[in-house]
């Protein structure tokens, strides 16, 4: 009979694994040499402390928040750069902190941010064609032609001018999450390296959302990265919140909403007539000209709350002030 390990052996045994006791690949190769002899199969590697892909973590309608971020960023780069910008998130997917540096080239700039009060910060690379040339536009060069890219990091002065356009990023980002949790981010600091960054360990999962950029004929991509670990709490929150409220709940809610609307204040006024003219019938104004507003003097003024017309009323004047009296309900009022 085979063995059974225990819970604290499994344990010492992926503590071993991990720091690099035991070599994986010697092994599965000391397995391969004696496979042919034995009859029994080589061993697969399994890797127990990853779980990448985009089915390995989730957090139900992050994409709407991504949205809202997308949305008021490309108004803010509009408006800073005064040319048309567009962003739109074109993919989210999850994985390990590992296999996202893999996938860096480490010449573009790196914005690192912290989200408070979640649980970790935040990073927001833009792509090496994109920082390059937002470098450009800063210093005051056009958008129409790409930029040429060198073939080296960003300089300390580089990534000190564009630090401002990716520092706008951080009001953007705590719009979106307002939705769902009230965040204050800021930007730590910018680099073009993030393997000397100590940010989280390679094998904790994150969440990387990349967008498309483009600003006038400029394409380039921006990947908000955030660990599992700061979503979490929010992954939690939805669950809570999913809880369907009791009917008690419901009509206490209504009471206190009806005591509320006793108290609320509303615009009212009192319109007899409108009239359109031309700017220049009103530059011919002399003191005594007589407009016709098309009524009678008797005709129903109607009142209107809120910009909208709601009863008809007669003006007259109470107390010595001028009063209106309300004589009925507007039929189909809007």
């Amino acid at each position: 009979m085979e063995k059974i390990l225990s819970k604290d052996e499994i344990a010492d045994l992926l503590s071993a694994v991990k720091h690099g006791d035991i070599d994986i690949d010697s092994v599965g190769a000391e397995t391969d040499s004696g496979a042919g002899a034995s009859g029994v199969s080589a061993a697969e590697t399994c890797n127990l402390f990853r779980a990448d892909g985009p089915d390995g973590w989730k957090l139900k309608n992050y994409d709407l928040i991504l949205d809202s971020f997308a949305r008021n960023y490309a108004l803010s780069l509009s408006t800073r750069f005064q040319r048309a910008a567009h962003i739109k998130l074109e993919a989210m997917e999850s994985m390990s902190f590992d296999a996202l540096l893999q996938r860096l080239s480490g010449r573009g700039a790196i914005g690192v941010l912290q989200l408070e009060p979640l649980n970790g910060g935040g990073l927001l690379i833009f792509d090496e064609q994109l920082s390059f040339s937002l470098v450009e536009m800063v210093l005051g060069g056009s958008s129409d032609d790409q930029t040429s890219v060198p073939s080296r990091g960003m300089s300390a002065i580089e990534l000190n001018v564009i630090r401002d356009v990716i520092s706008a990023g951080c009001p953007e980002l705590d719009k979106g999450f307002f939705q769902l949790q009230e965040i204050q981010s800021s930007l730590v600091e910018v680099v073009s390296n993030l393997r000397l960054l100590n940010f989280v360990s390679p094998e904790v999962g994150v969440v990387a959302a990349r967008f498309k950029v483009s600003i006038d004929s400029l394409e380039g991509d921006i990947t908000l990265v955030i660990p599992h670990t700061a979503l979490e709490p929010l992954q939690k929150k939805q669950q809570i919140k999913a809880v369907p409220a009791s009917a008690v709940q419901n009509s206490k809610w209504r009471s206190l909403v009806c005591q509320e609307l006793d108290h609320m204040d509303v615009e009212i006024e009192a319109q007899l007539a409108t009239l359109s003219l031309r700017v220049r019938d009103i530059l011919n104004f002399q003191v005594g000209d007589v407009i016709d507003l098309g009524c009678k003097p008797d005709t129903p003024l109607q009142v209107m709350i809120e910009k909208r017309p709601k009863f008809l009323g007669m003006a007259g004047v109470q107390g010595g002030k001028k009063a209106i009296r309300v004589m009925g309900r507007i039929p189909n009022g809007g």
